[in-house]
């Protein structure tokens, strides 16, 4: 396992502190890479949980069962003081004690399994990058059902969504891309409420104009990548985060980007 397989492991373990529980969020944000091995991560750890499952979910063979309950267990804590049987005393049966030790290790394997459950953090690994690369695979194919509100009520967007999402915003005017705006809608990402904003290429392909709030600090670099089949160029301002999303190729995407970051 490597290092950065390490900080992983330890971040769903709950085992890092908060400054560096942040800085793997963050990175998460922004390095698809290793968001995907997370989720590699998370998968061989639910596979590991659903075979524990399988385990102490299978019988006990009924002569088995049948000895655990009619042999007594003499594990009261005195007997571990009682001096020594003597050495020509009848030993007891060898089942006995497997019996004895059978029921010791199903009691101490379900107790861990019972704290594990219940003391295993919650951990959103999903960017919300991931999310809206989710949604966008499922709305970019809609024709009538592209948007929740269409593009005739645009103020009515801007005021429906930005005190939704928490951050004021105009919509873009994007027709020097030949984009023409279609409408917006409400989806989540990452547990937090996003604005998509909808526009439509003369092709038919859809770019997505999207933001949620955010506590980081501002910045202007803008900052492209793929995710799923797509193209991001994402930036922040002072109390959201952004990010323009469409189809693999995309040209002047990074042009796109940054007029509407000098608009909204």
């Amino acid at each position: 396992m490597n290092e950065l397989s390490m900080k992983l492991s330890a971040y769903l373990d709950g085992e890092l502190d908060a400054t560096e529980a942040q800085a793997i969020e963050e990175r998460l944000a922004n390095e698809p890479e290793m968001q995907a091995e997370l989720d590699a991560l998370m998968e061989a750890d639910a596979l590991a949980l659903e075979q524990f499952d399988l385990e102490l979910a299978d019988p006990v063979p009924f002569s088995l069962a049948q000895q655990i309950r009619n042999t007594p267990l003499d594990a009261h804590p005195s007997a571990a003081a009682a001096p020594p049987a003597p050495a020509n005393s009848p030993s007891r049966p060898l089942w006995g004690t497997l019996a004895a030790s059978l029921v010791i290790f199903a009691m101490g394997g379900a107790g861990g399994y019972l704290v594990k459950d219940q003391t295993a953090p919650t951990v959103v690994a999903r960017s919300w990058l991931t999310d809206i690369a989710d949604y966008h695979a499922i709305y970019a194919s809609q024709g009538r059902h592209l948007v929740e509100v269409g593009a005739s009520e645009s103020d009515h967007i801007e005021t429906w969504l930005g005190n939704t999402v928490g951050a004021n915003f105009t919509i873009p005017d994007l027709t020097a891309y030949d984009l023409t705006f279609e409408g917006g809608r409400l989806v989540v990402a990452a547990g937090k409420p996003v604005a998509q904003l909808m526009y439509r290429d003369p092709t038919g392909a859809v770019i997505a104009l999207c933001l949620i709030s955010s506590d980081q600090p501002a910045t202007q670099d803008f900052k492209a990548q793929s995710l799923n089949g797509f193209d991001f160029v994402s930036w922040r301002s002072d109390d959201a985060a952004f990010v323009v999303i469409g189809p693999d190729g995309q040209p002047n995407l990074g042009d796109i980007a940054q007029a509407a970051a000098q608009e909204i």
